[in-house]
């Protein structure tokens, strides 16, 4: 992490405003003032607003530039919010939206399976939970909203990866491996490959025991406009209510979800049966 300039002597970075580090809050306050000015602004207009010496705006300026936060003008040298920042806030809105869309069809799942619905995303190469609605009963979901697992390992992660293109799916391979997570994960290539064809075929993935010994997801695609996979719509228990009669018997509930959310998203793509 950078060190404030010229005002530390080098052991560890300040802190203040009850706890923050000192850079972090420096470089929050430089992303917020480029919000609040809007357009491009010149780095002495910065160094006013956030009430800073222009050495350390430049020097904070420059790391999120590399990082794409911020974007500079070679013409006037003027400074803007860069397409990482950008992006960011887009996908917090595209995610509070499928939230908002996908909460009856949890409630629907949940009721109807008994058993915990759970909305995922893929992000950086693993499974995001966003939002869950969790079983009544004693044994529930072995995860939480928050938690980030395997992609390879997941049932919501897998469908993921099945509708991703291809050359997406084996860089995240490539990154991250298919690593042992129990004695019943995928960790075969060639036999990854031929599972993930096996779920485009019938359009649902099933984790049966790959990423937590004892549980069961049945999980499946959630499209947008575009026809893009954005999101898994899932149901997860453990194997001693989710029995293989049981899983066959939620995966026409959980596909029936999945298509009408995706509908609800603007998904106008023929909708997914159970083969």
């Amino acid at each position: 992490m950078d060190k404030p300039s010229g005002d530390t002597n080098g052991e560890s970075p300040r802190r203040e405003r009850g706890g923050g580090v000192q850079s972090v809050e420096r470089t929050l306050d430089i992303l917020e003032a480029l919000v609040e000015l809007g357009s491009e602004v010149g780095l002495v207009e910065i160094s006013q607003a956030v009430s800073l010496p222009l050495a350390t705006v430049h020097r904070l300026l420059g790391t999120l530039i590399q990082r794409g936060y911020v974007k500079q003008n070679r013409q006037n040298r003027k400074y803007a919010l860069g397409f990482r920042a950008l992006q960011m806030g887009s996908d917090m809105r595209q995610r509070f939206s499928l939230r908002l869309e996908a909460r009856p069809f949890l409630q629907r799942l949940m009721q109807r399976s008994g058993e915990s619905a759970n909305l995922a995303v893929l992000d950086d190469g693993e499974i995001v939970y966003i939002d869950q609605t969790q079983s009544s009963r004693i044994l529930r979901m072995f995860t939480q909203i928050g938690n980030r697992l395997p992609a390879h390992s997941t049932g919501s992660g897998k469908v993921m990866l099945a509708f991703s293109p291809s050359e997406v799916t084996e860089g995240i391979v490539r990154r991250h491996g298919l690593q042992v997570r129990t004695p019943r994960t995928i960790i075969d290539m060639d036999a990854f490959r031929g599972e993930l064809e096996r779920i485009r075929q019938r359009g649902y993935a099933v984790d049966d025991e790959e990423q937590e010994e004892g549980v069961r997801c049945v999980a499946v695609p959630v499209r947008d406009e575009s026809g893009q996979v954005i999101a898994s719509l899932s149901v997860s228990g453990p194997v001693t209510r989710l029995d293989d009669r049981r899983v066959q018997s939620v995966i026409p509930e959980v596909l029936e979800c999945g298509n009408k959310l995706s509908a609800r998203l603007g998904y106008k793509g023929e909708p997914v049966t159970a083969s």
